[in-house]
C-alpha cells in the first residue's frame, strides 16, 4: 500500500490549517512583542542615561568646577596682565589650595604666557593646537599627553577672555589625568558598565576610567565621537572596534564642550536579558498549539485509522480477520462506528465471496460434464458411423462417411480437451493440432505408404470459439494432404506442419508434396469447409500450389474471451 503524497497526508494538512488560524495571532504578538521590547529598551536606555550621570559625577563636577575657576580668572585676566609680578603668586597660590588642578595661565594673542601658577614664562607659539585655539577663539576642552608646564598627561580647560571689548586670549586650566578615578564602582561594574570616557565637541577623547589608550578599543566602530556631541542625552547599541555588541550613553556636561560616554554590556546592564527576537514568542506559542493539535489528533483520530487501515490491508492481502478493538471511555463513538460497518462489511464479503466460489465450482462442474457428455455423444455417433462404414457397398461411401467420421472425431478430441483444462476453459490447440495430424498419418502408413512427417508445433492457447474452427481447418487440411500426398514406392511423401504464435499474431502452415494420386476427383466441399472455418477464426487462408508441392497458410490472431450478449 502505498501513502501517496506527502501534502495530503491528514497531519500535515492540519498544520496547514491550524498554522493558518494561528497567523492573525501570530501577527499581533509579533506586534505586542515588538512593542514591548521597544518599551523595554526605552525603557533601559533612560535608566543607563541615569547610572552614566551618576557615574560620570565626579568627571563632571571637575570639569564644571575647572570651566567655573577658567570663568572666574578670564573676567579679571585683563588686571592679572598689567600686574605681572602678583600674577604668578596669586595663580600658584590658587593651584596650591586646589591640588586637582596643575596649572592656570594666561595667554594672550601673541603666545607668550608670562603671568601662570608655573611663574616662567612659557611660549606657545608653533604649537599645533595653540593655531587652532587662536582662530577658533571658543570655549574647548583638550588634551596634552605632555603638558608644557607639568610635563604630565592633562587635559586643559580653554575660556577666551576679551579687553576693552575685543577679543585678547584665553584663560586656561590643566587638569592631570592622575586626578581623575581610576576604578569604576563595584555596582556599576555589577550593572554592566565596561568603561566610562569623556570626549569634546570634536571627538577628541578627554578622560578614560582605564586609560586612553585602553578606551580606544571599546569606541563604537564607524561611528565618530563628534557626531555623537549632543547637548541631548541619548542611548543606542553598536558595535565596538573588537566586534562586540555594546550599549552606549551619552551625556552632556552643562556649561561645557564635553559629554560623558558609559559602555555598557549588553547582556547584563541593569541585569535585563538581551533582546529577544520579537518572533521568538509566535514561534514557541506554534509548536505549542500545533504539540497539542497532533497530540491530539494522534490519539482521537490518527492511531485509530492507521490501526483501522492495517485491518483492512490484512483483509484484502489474505482475508483474515482480528479480534475487534475494545474501546475505552475516550474512545470517538464515530471511529467506533466506522470499525464496526468495517467488521459488517468484511463479513458479508466473505459471505458473498464463499457463495461466489461455491457458484463458480459448480458452474465448473457443470461446464466439465458438458463438455464430456458432448465427447461422449460424438464419440457414439463417431461408432455409429463406423458401423455404416463397415456395411457401406461402395467405396465412395466409405470415404465419405470416414471424411465425416472425422470431422467429427475433431470435435470430440476438443470437448476432450475442454472438460480436462484447468486454464479457465483454454485448449492447447498445439496438442490438438498434433494429435488430428498423427491420426490421419495413421491412416497412410497403415497402407504401407511412405511419408516424411515434420512438425514444429507452439503450444498456442486459443478459447473454444476458435479452437475448434481451427481444429477444423486443420482436420480437412490434413485429409487433403493424405488423399493428394500420392503412393512414391522409390520415395516417401512430404508432409510439413508449423504452428507459431508470436503475441496475437499466429500463423499456421501445411505443406505436403503431390503425388501420382493428384488426379483423384474433388468435390471442392473441403476448400469451402476450410474459408468457412478461416473466417470464424478471423483469418485469411493462402494457397500455392503446383505440380508437385501444395502450401496452405492461414494467418489468425488470437482472441481474448468474449461473453455472450444477455438475452433479456
Amino acid at each position: 500500500m502505498t501513502l501517496g503524497p506527502w501534502y495530503k497526508q491528514l497531519s500535515v494538512q492540519l498544520i496547514a490549517l491550524l498554522t493558518l488560524a494561528l497567523l492573525p495571532l501570530g501577527t499581533v504578538a509579533i506586534f505586542q512583542t515588538t512593542r514591548v521590547a521597544a518599551e523595554t529598551d526605552e525603557n533601559a536606555g533612560l535608566a543607563l542615561l541615569s547610572l552614566t550621570e551618576g557615574a560620570a559625577r565626579s568627571e563632571q563636577v571637575l570639569i564644571e568646577r575647572a570651566v567655573g575657576a577658567a570663568r572666574l580668572f578670564r573676567s579679571i585676566a585683563p588686571n592679572l596682565l598689567d600686574n605681572p609680578q602678583d600674577c604668578a603668586p596669586h595663580l600658584a597660590q590658587f593651584v596650591k589650595a586646589n591640588p586637582e588642578y596643575s596649572f592656570i595661565g594666561v595667554v594672550p594673542l601673541s603666545g607668550i604666557v608670562q603671568c601662570s601658577s608655573f611663574g616662567e614664562t612659557i611660549d606657545f607659539n608653533g604649537i599645533s593646537s595653540f593655531i587652532e585655539l587662536m582662530s577658533n577663539r571658543e570655549p574647548s576642552i583638550v588634551v596634552d599627553r605632555n603638558g608644557r608646564a607639568s610635563g604630565e598627561s592633562v587635559f586643559v580647560v580653554s575660556e577666551p577672555f576679551e579687553e576693552d571689548g575685543e577679543f585678547a586670549g584665553f584663560l586656561t586650566v590643566s587638569i592631570p589625568h592622575r586626578s581623575l578615578p581610576v576604578n569604576v564602582e563595584d555596582d556599576l561594574e555589577n550593572q554592566g558598565l565596561v568603561e566610562l570616557i569623556t570626549f569634546n565637541n570634536n571627538g577628541t577623547v578627554l578622560t578614560a576610567r582605564s586609560g586612553l589608550d585602553a578606551a580606544t578599543p571599546e569606541l563604537p566602530y564607524g561611528l565618530e565621537l563628534a557626531g555623537l556631541f549632543s547637548t541631548q542625552a541619548q542611548t543606542f547599541r553598536a558595535d565596538n572596534k573588537l566586534g562586540l555588541e555594546r550599549r552606549y550613553s551619552v551625556v552632556d556636561i552643562k556649561g561645557s564642550p564635553a559629554a560623558v560616554m558609559a559602555i555598557w554590556e549588553i547582556d547584563t546592564a541593569l541585569s535585563l536579558p538581551a533582546q529577544i527576537a520579537p518572533a521568538i514568542f509566535p514561534i514557541l506559542m506554534w509548536f505549542a498549539s500545533m504539540g497539542v493539535a497532533m497530540l491530539a489528533m494522534n490519539t482521537l483520530v490518527i492511531r485509530h485509522l492507521t490501526r483501522i487501515r492495517r485491518k483492512m490491508d490484512a483483509f484484502a492481502d489474505d482475508r483474515s480477520t482480528h479480534q475487534p478493538y475494545a474501546p475505552n471511555a475516550l474512545f470517538p463513538i464515530e471511529i467506533e462506528r466506522l470499525e464496526e460497518n468495517f467488521a459488517r462489511m468484511s463479513e458479508e464479503v466473505m459471505r458473498d465471496e464463499a457463495a461466489m466460489e461455491d457458484a463458480v465450482r459448480e458452474k465448473g462442474v457443470l461446464v466439465k460434464e458438458i463438455h464430456h457428455r458432448v465427447k461422449n455423444n460424438l464419440q457414439l455417433i463417431s461408432s455409429i458411423m463406423n458401423m455404416q462404414i463397415r456395411s457401406a457397398k461402395a467405396d465412395e461411401t466409405k470415404a465419405v462417411l470416414r471424411r465425416v467420421q472425422d470431422r467429427v472425431l475433431s470435435l470430440a478430441t476438443i470437448h476432450r480437451d475442454l472438460y480436462q483444462s484447468q486454464d479457465g476453459g483454454r485448449v492447447n490447440v498445439g496438442n490438438l493440432v498434433t494429435e488430428i495430424v498423427e491420426k490421419s498419418v495413421e491412416l497412410i502408413t497403415g497402407e504401407g505408404r511412405k511419408l516424411d512427417l515434420q512438425m514444429q508445433i507452439d503450444p498456442v492457447m486459443l478459447y473454444p470459439d476458435q479452437a475448434v474452427p481451427l481444429s477444423l481447418v486443420v482436420s480437412e487440411a490434413a485429409t487433403n494432404a493424405m488423399k493428394y500426398i500420392g503412393d512414391q514406392s522409390d520415395a516417401a511423401g512430404i508432409f510439413d506442419v508449423r504452428l507459431k504464435q508470436d503475441g496475437t499474431a499466429c500463423l499456421l502452415i501445411m505443406t505436403n508434396s503431390v503425388g501420382p494420386t493428384q488426379d483423384q476427383e474433388s468435390t471442392g466441399l473441403g476448400s469451402k469447409l476450410m474459408n468457412a472455418f478461416a473466417m470464424q477464426l478471423g483469418g485469411k487462408i493462402d494457397i500455392e500450389q503446383s505440380a508437385e508441392r501444395y502450401a496452405l497458410t492461414l494467418h489468425f490472431n488470437a482472441a481474448e474471451f468474449q461473453p455472450e450478449g444477455r438475452d433479456y
